[in-house]
């Protein structure tokens, strides 16, 4: 039965079309329909169980547009509003294995929840905000919901990181603690859904919030995963520690007493800061950047930008301290730096560290590093001596699901760089590496841009897939983009795609993509 449905947002007024059968019935209607026209070069248009997309996110619109990526029909599948135009009002976009897709609506406080297989195009069903059934309005969203994860466990549950207040305190969640004995900080919220099908189902709503000891910047999340006991550990790049949160019956609750500290004396003190106290809430200068857990060590890894370290953590044990290893080096010649990133291969066998040197004042130069994060003693940097990759700074940069390869996104973005650095470094350019050893296979030239993102179109085994397409935005603020659709294969541009004003974020997406734990992790 046809339903019009009425979304009130920021004024407008906006008119959703939706078929209210269940979305079990449209699984079995659809699959159905794939089997007899098999064989057939003409499926249904945008048949939403057999179509991969691509969610574009058009910052300066505060829309997202829906690509096909198979080549047929209308490319553009639809443009979905999410409210009034504002500036960097989405944060992030992710979905579940209940086949929701959820974007975060920083600017608005609130989630969307989009239903991609309920219809053609994909619908846009609601905001959340808060837990209907909770009559005070504490369970919901926070301030300035940012970044979201999908729990590796129990995949129809996801989490957002919300910033707080410009001084990095979630007054709407409540997170102040007017007793004094705690510190008031950000939050974190837990959303569930699942498939609507014949025997019912959940739609998506906000299960728990959890105040957190740190203020704003919870740049990061990271999972336990079996038999280990789970937990999500969340950092604090504001106030330098992790905080540890953990099932609290149907809810989650922080870990008062195991709240990891990342303060290190000797390097605040090298940093002109005082030492170190007791306390684990008070704010510290290693500033993390980055957070992993391995299933191989069960250990946690953290890069903590502001001394220039990885180091490592047992969530369990943390009190004993852990394994460490540095990553600062004084390169020669004056005012010269180095600076990092780093990530984790899927395996959960080694951190790769992306070396930025800009200690030649006419070229930045490039390199790679790893951590072996299994072998015994101290934790080792191991410089790669190839490939070196000469006037280039990296932006984004991802691995396949199964390790193999590794898919660098190169920065426009010049700060740092002396003059002639930045009249000769390279842009617009996607590097293709081979893993085992590094090497790189091919260069892609990209359309000319403020800048890109990127996210890799898996295919193949579940869990260990590779790529069948990079799909990569070309963004300039307050101008209409594009998105190119290449080939991992031969390193051509296969489509280009128009989108709307300064598309700054895309995600794959296709039916069962969760299930199969298929998904490389991007890291914007």
């Amino acid at each position: 039965m046809a339903h019009q449905k009425q979304n009130d947002m920021g004024g407008r007024k906006e008119i959703y079309s939706h078929q209210w059968c269940s979305r079990l019935s449209i699984w079995v209607a659809m699959f159905f329909l794939v089997a007899c026209s098999a064989g057939s070069d003409d499926p249904e248009p945008n048949s939403p169980l057999t179509t991969p997309m691509a969610f574009v996110v058009n910052q300066d619109d505060t829309t997202l547009t829906t690509l096909r990526l198979d080549g047929k029909f209308s490319p553009v599948v639809g443009t979905l509003s999410l409210g009034p135009a504002q500036a960097d009002a989405i944060g992030g976009v992710t979905f579940s294995l209940g086949e929701w897709v959820f974007v975060t609506h920083t600017a608005g406080d609130r989630v969307a929840a989009i239903d991609p297989i309920g219809g053609s195009p994909p619908i846009f069903e609601d905001f959340i905000t808060t837990n209907p059934a909770d009559p005070t309005g504490r369970v919901r969203v926070g301030r300035r919901p940012t970044k979201i994860y999908r729990d590796p466990v129990d995949k129809e549950v996801l989490w957002t990181t919300n910033e707080g207040d410009a001084d990095g305190i979630d007054r709407l969640s409540g997170c102040t603690r007017a007793d004094g004995a705690l510190a008031d900080g950000a939050s974190a919220s837990v959303l569930h859904n699942s498939h609507l099908g014949v025997g019912g189902g959940e739609r998506p709503r906000v299960t728990s919030r959890v105040c957190l000891a740190g203020k704003g910047g919870h740049q990061d999340v990271a999972f336990t995963l079996p038999p280990y006991n789970r937990l999500a550990l969340i950092s604090s790049k504001t106030t330098g520690l992790i905080n540890q949160v953990s099932p609290a019956g149907a809810a989650w609750a922080e870990l008062f007493t195991s709240r990891i500290d990342l303060c290190d004396s000797a390097r605040e003190t090298a940093l002109g800061h005082s030492s170190c106290d007791i306390d684990p809430l008070t704010p510290n200068h290693s500033a993390p950047d980055g957070l992993w857990w391995s299933r191989v060590t069960e250990k946690v890894y953290s890069y903590l930008s502001g001394y220039g370290t990885i180091v490592e953590r047992d969530p369990v044990l943390f009190f004993l301290g852990g394994r460490e290893v540095s990553l600062t080096a004084t390169p020669p010649g004056p005012g010269a730096a180095i600076s990092h990133q780093v990530g984790m291969a899927p395996d959960g066998r080694e951190l790769l560290v992306i070396i930025e040197d800009r200690s030649d004042f006419n070229h930045v130069v490039t390199r790679l590093a790893t951590i072996d994060v299994t072998v015994p003693g101290a934790l080792t940097l191991t410089e790669l001596t190839t490939p070196t990759l000469q006037d280039v700074r990296v932006a984004q940069f991802q691995f396949t699901p199964d390790g193999r390869q590794l898919y660098l996104l190169a920065s426009n973005d010049s700060t740092a760089l002396s003059s002639t650095q930045a009249a000769n470094q390279r842009k617009d350019l996607l590097l293709i590496l081979n893993r085992d050893p590094f090497n790189v296979a091919r260069e892609v030239s990209l359309p000319a841009s403020t800048s890109h993102a990127m996210d890799l179109w898996i295919t193949g085994p579940d869990g260990a897939g590779s790529a069948k397409g990079v799909v990569i935005t070309n963004a300039t603020p307050g101008v209409n983009g594009t998105v190119s659709l290449i080939d991992p294969n031969s390193g051509t541009t296969t489509a280009t795609f128009s989108v709307g004003r300064n598309p700054k974020m895309v995600t794959v997406y296709y039916a069962g993509l969760a299930r199969s734990d298929n998904q490389a992790a991007p890291r914007w």
